[in-house]
């Protein structure tokens, strides 16, 4: 049997399975988050929802990652409230956003962190295929 899964929701197909409880006080840590894309944004809410200290690290001028690619592709034009509701959800969990910052492996260990997730995506490839460098195909 095959699960459900989801690009915005994680736990989508493991609810029953993934509990995500709040966290002691004397269990709290301070979180960095590299990478304000999809699985970036999905770890800073459920670790800062848990109750850790959240630092989310995004190196452009507004969260979202690929989606920003695909908000403005007709037909895709959901993809603008996917980034609405997490920029909610970054406020209401009490994320500490940092846009336009690139972080270094020195000044994560210099900020204290407990934990570091790098969700920095990928860079995409152009694929070696006839026709790829034609006036009408964007790359």
């Amino acid at each position: 049997m095959m699960t459900a899964s989801c690009l915005v929701n994680p736990l989508s197909g493991y609810e029953t399975e993934l509990k995500l409880e709040p966290v002691a006080p004397e269990n709290k840590i301070k979180v960095a988050v590299v990478g304000g894309g999809c699985a970036g944004l999905a770890a800073s809410c459920a670790a800062a929802e848990r109750g850790h200290d959240v630092t989310l690290f995004e190196a452009s001028q507004e969260i979202g990652g690929q989606f920003n690619f695909a908000k403005v592709v007709p037909g895709k034009e959901e993809f603008h409230e996917t980034i609405k509701y997490f920029n909610s959800r970054l406020v209401l969990s009490g994320v500490d956003l940092k846009l336009n910052t690139t972080v270094t492996a020195e000044e994560l260990i210099a900020g204290g962190y407990d934990r570091v997730v790098v969700a920095t995506g990928v860079t995409p490839r152009v694929p070696n295929i006839p026709g790829i460098d034609h006036s009408k195909v964007g790359c």
